[in-house]
């Protein structure tokens, strides 16, 4: 009786506050459902990955702050997960001004709200730092730092579809062939690099491009008040990036490290008696057992970061947060739809990443030919 009385209430509250809202809505002449998307937007988006003009409709806005979105959310990980690894480390030296300089950068930025890192970076780094827009600092005729952004050559992709398939099959040959050659020389026990191949097949890529040319290069052309070709990245998406992927790398540097004391001692000591150097005992043997425990909390790391970056809309850059949930809310009045609509986008980033994470993790945890399992074993030894 207790539990159907729970449900009733929280069944008439529901009821309630729906019976509010469309009485509220009908008063304001506000419609309901998703017929808004196709009318016309009306206003303009400073950065787009796509093209877009005040006459495009809202669910083009959409698309528009879900890609940026995107954008920051894939730079500030893979940027917090390289600075993560790389202070986590210095966190264990043995040098003392490494491990100091570490644990200052640390215990400074992770104490600090992210909100407060991201306005540091857009008002007093990058509009106050870089030079005016007549006084750019400017490498040849290709790059362009001002306080306007950074500037550099456009790529206007052509209508060449046998050079695209060409440089896939090329890349997909070199993904295949290096992964076989990389099992290969795991079942065999033997540890070689295979960085000097992976260039190779790098360079041979990079000289079907520059041969096919599937894409025309445009240098960037600076005008009187503005550039007239290239392509402009707008501070206030440095500012979302480089803010969030600090302030999220010192987490991460903390899980590198707690990960790595994980790891019992017994296999240091067994990788120093084999000989291996400092290097490639953290690359063979402790880093590949630290992923098993680092995975997870890494994981809700990416998750964080990517919901921060709706803290963008204080700087103005044009994300999912700013452009629909603010100025496409503002215009069209339909705040459930809209609100709705932006909070299951960034479950589904969420839930998206999440998945991919645990199929890494299970990929490492299930990792066969790491380990040696008692049916590898001969019985007579």
């Amino acid at each position: 009786m207790i539990q159907t009385g729970i449900i009733a209430l929280l069944l008439g509250l529901f009821i309630y506050f729906g019976y509010n809202y469309i009485d509220n809505i009908t008063k304001r002449n506000i419609g309901i459902g998703f017929d808004f998307m196709n009318n016309t937007a009306g206003f303009s988006i400073s950065q787009t990955l796509i093209s877009y003009t005040e006459a495009d409709t809202f669910g083009r806005t959409f698309v528009i702050g879900l890609l940026n979105t995107l954008l920051a959310s894939f730079i500030g990980v893979i940027l917090a997960t390289v600075l993560g690894f790389i202070v986590g480390l210095m966190r264990m030296s043995k040098n003392k001004l490494m491990s100091t300089t570490a644990l200052v950068y640390v215990e400074t930025l992770r104490n600090i709200p992210p909100l407060l890192h991201v306005l540091f970076w857009y008002q007093v780094v990058f509009l106050n730092v870089l030079p005016p827009f007549k006084e750019s600092f400017r490498v040849g005729n290709w790059l362009y730092i001002n306080v306007r952004g950074i500037t550099i050559p456009s790529f206007i992709p052509q209508d060449n579809a046998h050079s695209y398939v060409v440089m896939v099959f090329v890349a997909l040959v070199a993904i295949a062939y290096i992964s076989y050659v990389k099992k290969k020389l795991i079942l065999r026990g033997v540890h070689k690099t295979l960085w000097p191949l992976q260039i190779l097949f790098l360079l041979v890529i990079v000289l079907a491009a520059w041969l096919m040319k599937p894409y025309d290069v445009i240098m960037p052309e600076i005008t009187k008040f503005k550039f007239s070709s290239g392509m402009t990245i707008r501070p206030e998406l440095f500012s979302v990036v480089v803010a969030l992927a600090t302030y999220t790398s010192t987490y991460i540097s903390e899980i590198v490290r707690s990960s790595i004391l994980s790891v019992p001692k017994g296999q240091l000591e067994a990788a120093k008696s084999l000989g291996f150097p400092s290097w490639r005992r953290l690359q063979l043997i402790i880093i590949p057992q630290a992923m098993r425990t680092m995975i997870p909390p890494v994981t809700n790391q990416y998750l964080n970061l990517i919901k921060n970056t709706s803290l963008g809309m204080a700087v103005a850059y044009p994300d999912l947060t700013s452009v629909f949930a603010g100025t496409t809310l503002n215009q069209t009045g339909r705040a459930l739809e809209v609100m709705s609509l932006v909070m299951i986008t960034y479950l589904t980033i969420s839930l998206i990443t999440s998945l991919l994470m645990n199929w890494y993790n299970n990929a490492i945890i299930n990792k066969k030919g790491d380990m040696i399992s008692k049916e590898d074993i001969p019985y007579d030894v």
